[in-house]
């Protein structure tokens, strides 16, 4: 004896669509517009479902589904080809579910990590007269120095300014020194100018504070126009060795033989979770 049946086919979810703006990112009370710009990690009731570039348009199934969790993302290094989320942001988060077959825009916006959370090993703005790096090549030929402007900072009033002529070689150090935190650390560099900037670490040992290397391992270029913002995982450079030195963010650039160049930086910080 057999037995027939049918079944009626289930019915496809409809979809809502989640499309990006540009992200902004609060820094210090100020609303930062970052170029280039951020990836958005999407993650509907927590768990990921994809990473997409701003102007990018992410099917939701189903489209209820709340809440959405949004990750800010960076490319480490400044490489289009590696990208991650940024440590040290909170998820952005869509609370209210969306309706199906609609499309619906937001912008997203990233807050950093309390500072009970966060602790920040070299911070630098330009806001205060004294500027917290010094040069490493003083009184040698050509050696140009690291000053404040109030033309076009980033944001607030004043930011770091590198006049560049024929021949020039700047290189800088900050006073501030670290050791490795057995963390993540980052750092952030606000850049823009006609100029590369090289970006790597002093090591000085831990005891006695004598200088054992400068490196540079990074070269950054500035973009076209305006501000880029660079995001630099130092993790692996000061973990070798680890116990042993202390470092510094060392930075450098160098004009041409001809013309004169500017650089300018703003927003130089170096970040790490607290441990204890």
């Amino acid at each position: 004896m057999y037995l027939l049946g049918s079944c009626r086919p289930q019915k496809a979810l409809s979809p809502a669509f989640l499309s990006f703006g540009s992200a902004r990112v609060i820094i210090e009370n100020d609303t930062v517009l970052i170029q280039p710009p951020l990836d958005v990690w999407v993650y509907p009731q927590g768990k990921y479902l994809t990473m997409t570039e701003a102007g990018g348009r992410v099917p939701i199934v189903p489209a209820e589904t709340a809440p959405i969790l949004l990750a800010g993302g960076v490319r480490v290094n400044g490489i289009s080809a590696t990208r991650k989320p940024y440590p040290f942001w909170m998820f952005d988060t869509l609370r209210e579910p969306l309706r199906p077959e609609t499309e619906f825009f937001y912008t997203p916006l990233y807050r950093y990590l309390a500072d009970t959370l966060l602790r920040y090993l070299v911070r630098e703005d330009f806001e205060s007269p004294q500027v917290g790096f010094r040069s490493t090549n003083l009184g040698e030929n050509g050696a140009v120095q690291l000053r404040r402007t109030f033309s076009g900072p980033r944001r607030g009033f004043w930011a770091g300014e590198v006049s560049l002529p024929p021949n020039a070689d700047f290189r800088v150090e900050s006073t501030s020194s670290f050791e490795f935190p057995q963390a993540e650390i980052w750092a952030e560099i606000a850049l823009k100018g006609s100029r590369n900037l090289g970006v790597g670490i002093t090591r000085e040992d831990k005891q006695t504070g004598r200088l054992i290397s400068r490196e540079i391992f990074l070269l950054l270029r500035p973009p076209d126009e305006g501000w880029g913002t660079f995001f630099i995982d130092l993790t692996p450079w000061v973990s070798q060795g680890a116990g042993l030195y202390r470092y510094r963010l060392y930075l450098t650039s160098a004009g041409d033989t001809t013309g004169m160049h500017q650089l300018y930086l703003d927003d130089i910080r170096i970040i790490t979770l607290k441990t204890s």
